[in-house]
């Protein structure tokens, strides 16, 4: 029955005035047939007529409801307002121009905003499993300090003692080395992050060029290493793929180079060069 009813509703929808006059058109059938029975009986014509109005009831108000039961209210209202406000528009072009130009101003400012809380906040981390990736803080007993970074031997005890992590890995994020120029260029101060050996496998990244971090490097006793960002490769380097395994100077300390990062590769952020 429900249906039914929502069916009909459909229909009326685009077919306004059939429904209308159908419903007037029974209940004027129904009078008339009230108003002769009532003649049959002996009544006058004027008393019949009146007759049959009362005991039919309201006419208006059985219209209204009746109506109520093929009419989609919500949707009439909106089509009313829709066109009503089309009719304004069209009237009144100045006003037109100022609101689409208002309207687009707007929706270019929130397309703006939400591109850029997307890529900060919402587009997932381009690493493996970043569902699964946390950071870890120390915080201070009085919240005055509620990210600090971790010293190295708390996180040795941390990554000993953790029983809930697949591994942990450590990076500082605050270096900056002065790179020494080679051939004729200048030196120039670069942006890095300093990091466990098993940081890129925890993130589930390989180097483009060269391999990664290994334990040995890590090592107190190990050689300098250092891994370079793309952008200073191709800029510094011109991208020559020689420089895997030759030296560079950093702070006037020999670092080997062991590989080049891909090209989408940011972390923590874009600023990182090495």
């Amino acid at each position: 029955m429900t249906l039914r009813r929502e069916l009909s509703k459909l229909g009326a929808l685009f077919r306004r005035r059939k429904p209308v006059d159908d419903l007037a058109e029974e209940i004027r059938a129904h009078l008339e047939m009230e108003e002769q029975e009532n003649l049959e009986s002996g009544m006058p014509p004027d008393e019949a007529h009146y007759a049959a109005l009362r005991r039919f009831g309201n006419v208006t108000l059985a219209q209204e409801r009746s109506k109520e039961m093929w009419r989609w209210n919500a949707v009439e209202t909106l089509w009313q307002d829709l066109r009503f406000g089309l009719r304004t528009l069209y009237k009144d072009s100045g006003f037109t121009v100022v609101a689409m130009i208002t309207l687009a101003l707007g929706i270019g400012a929130t397309t703006a905003l939400f591109t850029v809380v997307r890529s900060v906040l919402l587009r997932p981390l381009p690493f493996k499993d970043p569902a699964r990736l946390v950071r870890l803080y120390e915080h201070s007993p009085d919240d005055k300090f509620p990210y600090n970074s971790v010293a190295g031997g708390v996180f040795a005890e941390w990554r000993k003692q953790s029983h809930g992590f697949s591994d942990l890995a450590i990076v500082s994020t605050d270096a900056r080395y002065n790179l020494s120029g080679a051939g004729g260029q200048l030196a120039e101060k670069v942006s890095a992050a300093e990091c466990s050996w098993n940081t890129f496998p925890t993130l589930g990244v390989e180097p483009a060029l060269g391999r990664n971090f290994t334990a040995e490097d890590d090592r107190p006793s190990a050689a300098p290493s250092v891994i370079l960002s793309r952008g200073l490769w191709k800029r510094r380097f011109g991208g020559d793929p020689s420089i895997l395994n030759q030296t560079i100077h950093l702070d006037a300390k020999s670092y080997t180079v062991l590989g080049v990062m891909p090209a989408w590769f940011a972390y923590p952020d874009h600023s990182t060069q090495s």
